[in-house]
């Protein structure tokens, strides 16, 4: 079964008023369908542009603010480990456990 997860997309401007070029996605909040994400977005949109705006701006070193680009719904990522060096995995290994033994 597919597990979809709310999408912030954000912009970051530096404290020089300069933007990056980065898109920074926050995924937040599981859901077991699809409907019942975009039933969320439509209820809580206008909270979440309002209130999650500062909520990350708290997280982030001072002068530097964040603009709300998109909300959404998207199916949960697989955080799939890119190094064969397990004790330098940022994430759970996904995948054959035989595989990684043969690495």
């Amino acid at each position: 079964m597919k597990t979809f997860m709310l999408l912030l997309a954000f912009t970051v401007t530096d404290p020089s008023g300069i933007e990056r070029d980065e898109i920074v996605n926050v995924l937040s909040r599981h859901f077991d369908t699809k409907p019942e994400c975009v039933e969320f977005v439509q209820d809580w949109e206008d909270t979440i542009r309002s209130r999650g705006l500062d909520a990350v701006e708290d997280m982030l070193k001072e002068g530097y603010k964040v603009d709300l680009v998109h909300v959404g719904c998207t199916e949960k990522p697989n955080l799939e480990v890119l190094t064969s060096k397990l004790e330098e995995a940022p994430f759970e290994q996904v995948g054959n456990e035989d595989e990684m033994d043969a690495q």
